[in-house]
């Protein structure tokens, strides 16, 4: 990977080389009628973002337990800042992770939350949210909107409150800004997607445009994974409805966006085409588009400097909201 490539010349060695170690694991074949939720327990235990990017030793957190309209949400308060001293900055991240809405937690997100906590210099809340297939959406969005609602009602100001979310995450975050809106709640300040899932039903042309090309993202799993996530009834439900789909809600009165999105991915337009209906909404937006780069790439700052650049780009535009 030292060799340039002449197609890419502006791709680092450090990624080239990572990128080579992703695509070299072969998609693992799962037998069509296996029991659904078995499938899904496998594909937990075998996903290993956790031990990708581990968490520091030196980052604090602890569990909370929030309640808000007699409904409940799990999260954790997360700490790495330089000065120990509180564990609430003046400015609060809510972080969605990635996964299909099926994967990861907080164990397996921590360390990645724990570094931008420092980089960032703030507080972290990491939502544990409902996973599907046991609890299909819209469950995840209920779940962020008690933590929302119940940080509004500890006194927290809106405008101390930022949302950042991967992947399904992503998605999730605009889901919850549109959930939050329609209940009249105060907007956050601002929001940062990266690599959002905005279209259960699938209809960006990137989705067959990047299928060679996308190392994280299997399109022939994809639909599987969007079954799951409507549940039981997704033979009555529709796949670019609002309510899973965010890429189909209203973007009036949203809060300033950053958007990251990868040229090498599946869900490429699930980005572009967020951008194009929140600016003609005349939202604030931002978009880095990472040319050649995959799917959330700024999730392995360890491993390469293009995920570190972006991470610090962000954070300059986070600091300039605030």
């Amino acid at each position: 990977m030292l060799v340039p490539d002449p197609a890419r010349p502006k791709l680092t060695a450090e990624y080239r080389a990572f990128e080579g170690i992703l695509g070299s694991f072969k998609s693992t074949k799962y037998d069509p009628m296996m029991d659904p939720l078995e499938r899904v327990k496998q594909m937990r235990a075998s996903f290993s973002f956790g031990k990708t990017i581990p968490r520091s030793s030196e980052c604090r957190f602890k569990k909370e337990l929030f309640k808000y309209e007699e409904q409940t949400a799990e999260a954790y308060w997360i700490n790495n800042l330089k000065q120990e001293n509180k564990w609430e900055t003046d400015q609060i991240l809510l972080y969605f992770h990635g996964g299909g809405y099926m994967l990861g937690d907080f164990q397996a997100y921590s360390g990645f939350e724990c570094h931008i906590s420092r980089l960032f210099n703030m507080t972290v809340i990491h939502l544990e949210y409902s996973r599907v297939p046991e609890h299909p959406l819209p469950a995840a969005v209920e779940d962020a909107v008690t933590l929302y609602g119940a940080l509004l009602q500890q006194g927290i100001s809106s405008s101390r409150l930022a949302i950042m979310g991967d992947s399904a995450g992503g998605g999730l975050a605009l889901l919850t800004i549109q959930a939050i809106l329609n209940r009249q709640l105060p907007k956050p300040r601002a929001a940062v997607l990266v690599s959002p899932w905005t279209d259960l039903s699938l209809s960006g042309e990137s989705f067959k445009r990047n299928r060679a090309i996308d190392v994280l993202l299997n399109s022939e799993h994809v639909p599987w994974m969007v079954d799951q996530a409507l549940g039981p009834n997704r033979d009555q439900l529709a796949r670019d409805d609002p309510i899973f789909s965010p890429l189909f809600g209203s973007f009036n009165d949203f809060p300033p966006l950053y958007v990251v999105v990868g040229t090498a991915e599946i869900l490429e337009d699930d980005s572009r085409r967020v951008v194009d209906k929140a600016r003609s909404k005349n939202v604030d937006v931002t978009l880095e588009v990472g040319e050649h780069l995959m799917h959330v790439y700024p999730l392995f700052f360890f491993y390469f400097r293009e995920a570190r650049d972006t991470l610090e780009n962000i954070r300059q535009w986070i600091e300039g909201k605030f």
